[in-house]
């Protein structure tokens, strides 16, 4: 029911992706690629918010992207993705809520 900042789900995520997803991605986002793609500049974390909340949440079937949904809470689901539309460059400027994350949760009926 918390209504987050921009600033305090970067500073959550933060927290989030350097415990979660760090060993993937790399601390800069640049990834280890083909295996782990960057973050930095890519089209998920620079596209649609939601196409960008769905494969956190999902994962990607037959890669080593796993899903999230059940792992994080909505607020870290949340945290992570807005982090990574915000950092290393990408500068999105926008956030994807916890209530975000509900929705998908509900729409999915999980």
């Amino acid at each position: 029911s918390k209504e987050w900042t921009l600033d305090e789900l970067v500073a959550r995520g933060d927290k989030v992706y350097h415990t979660t997803c760090v060993a993937c991605h790399q601390a800069e986002g640049q990834g280890l690629p083909p295996m782990f793609p960057a973050l930095k500049g890519s089209p998920i974390a620079t596209g649609p918010a939601a196409d960008h909340l769905h494969r956190v949440f999902f994962g990607k079937p037959g890669t080593a992207m796993a899903a999230f949904g059940k792992q994080l809470s909505e607020v870290d689901i949340a945290a992570v993705v807005t982090y990574e539309r915000n950092a290393w460059g990408n500068n999105k400027g926008d956030m994807v809520t916890p209530k975000d994350v509900l929705a998908l949760k509900q729409a999915q009926g999980k």
